[in-house]
């Protein structure tokens, strides 16, 4: 159920294109095959040029649509005059689709209490994140401290997913425990 919420607009073009292309070839039978005569043209056309149409349109929704997102967590640290040493998490975030990506937020899934953490600033310089936006074979990267995380859940075991999302709603996640192992090395320093 959740495939044909995302897939909408894709799954009502390929049925009207399908039920076009049914009503093509029983055109092209009508005409070509049941009747003696000269061939017909257009329903010849009219079947190509919709098996090609239904096609491309499987083309466009798997490859062209969704973006290839690489998302990678490390530890990193930055000396700061002020804080002195700060350890956090990067999370740097990779275009590896051939067009533009927008990015339009970072959070991490608190799964028990049914709620997310929204990633706003860089923890080493408290800037806001900026808009993302990634052409291709770029990155984008921004570290995660304590302070973005207090509050959110009392054990490392409540967190769950980091889950950034485009603009367009497509989400990529980087698996719990990998997520739990950053944050737990964290919490610990």
């Amino acid at each position: 159920m959740n495939y044909i919420k995302e897939n909408f607009r894709f799954l009502l073009a390929a049925l009207a294109n399908l039920l076009a292309l049914v009503a093509s070839i029983w055109w092209l039978i009508e005409s070509n095959f049941s009747k003696q005569g000269n061939i017909e043209i257009e329903p010849i056309v009219s079947t190509i040029t919709l098996t090609a149409t239904l096609l491309g349109l499987n083309f466009v929704n798997n490859k062209l649509s969704k973006p290839l997102l690489k998302i990678k967590l490390s530890i990193s640290f930055a000396e700061s005059p002020i804080y002195g040493r700060m350890q956090g998490i990067n999370v740097a975030v990779e275009n590896h689709s051939i067009f533009k990506t927008f990015i339009s937020q970072f959070q991490i899934e608190l799964p028990q209490k049914e709620q997310v953490t929204v990633l706003l600033y860089e923890g080493f310089t408290s800037q806001l994140i900026p808009k993302v936006v990634l052409e291709p074979g770029q990155s984008f990267s921004f570290n995660v401290v304590k302070q973005n995380l207090s509050g959110a859940a009392n054990s490392v075991n409540e967190f769950g997913r980091l889950v950034v999302k485009t603009d367009i709603g497509h989400k990529f996640y980087v698996p719990a425990e990998e997520v739990r192992k950053h944050i737990g090395y964290l919490l610990e320093s």
